[in-house]
């Protein structure tokens, strides 16, 4: 799929490169993800919704961590680390389990967007359509964390990455753009929104040699043997018979 317009103006020449990082980074979270799930042998989900809630902020890190210009962020009080790069602060979150769900509808925190969400959207987030979210309606909690991320760059703008996934299924699609947050159930207004084609994060199967018909190829070679099946059995003549332990100490 080419690099649309907005990706090549975020990212420049690495856009493609940055996509597909992207959407091999959560390909290896809902791999763990799905590990952990099936290492813990229950049916309750737990397992793979807390291993994908730390590893989707854990393979972007790792993805993009040999870029020298990139930078890692780690706002206080979160357990999570950010990858800016270009200038952009990269946000992965789930936005459906199913394809029920259009990712246009999508909500952020499974409609309750977290503190460090809010102050994100509030500092880093597109120039609203209508009203903006402003600091004062952020839930009071938020405050501190917007305070922490004062030292990011100017200019830093966000970039969400969205994306339907279930244990069963793995990932079905994923998205990324830029939206803004509209209230605190997670409502979002996409000022861009574009597909990832995950097809660029799957491996190339290896290349396998059509195998050869019967009546192909070089037949092997049998190894000769001078000896018939009962000349093999017998001992050779010319040759020693060999004393038996027992012969040899009398008994």
């Amino acid at each position: 799929m080419p690099v649309s317009s907005w990706a090549h103006d975020a990212f420049g020449q690495r856009a493609q490169l940055v996509r597909r990082s992207i959407a091999e980074a959560l390909a290896v979270a809902l791999e763990n993800a799905r590990d952990a799930q099936q290492v813990a042998r229950t049916d309750h989900q737990h397992p793979f919704g807390f291993t994908l809630m730390s590893r989707k902020f854990e393979a972007l890190a790792e993805a993009f961590e040999e870029l020298g210009d990139v930078r890692i962020v780690k706002p206080a009080g979160s357990p999570h680390e950010l990858v800016l790069l270009d200038g952009k602060l990269l946000f992965p979150f789930r936005y459906a389990r199913d394809r029920s769900v259009s990712v246009m509808s999508a909500r952020i925190g499974d409609g309750r967007p977290s503190a460090l969400v809010q102050a994100l959207f509030n500092r880093f987030g597109p120039e609203p359509a209508m009203r903006q979210l402003a600091l004062q309606d952020v839930a009071p909690h938020a405050v501190p964390v917007a305070e922490a991320l004062a030292g990011l760059p100017e200019g830093t703008s966000l970039v969400l990455i969205a994306y339907a996934c279930n244990a069963h299924a793995g990932l079905l699609d994923a998205w990324w753009g830029e939206a803004e947050l509209l209230d605190r159930t997670g409502s979002l207004r996409w000022h861009h929104c574009e597909e990832i084609p995950l097809t660029e994060a799957a491996p190339a199967a290896p290349a396998t040699a059509p195998a050869a018909a019967f009546d192909q190829g070089v037949l092997p070679t049998p190894s000769l043997n001078t000896h018939t099946g009962a000349r093999r059995l017998a001992t050779p003549l010319g040759e020693a018979t060999p004393i038996r332990p027992e012969a040899a100490s009398g008994e």
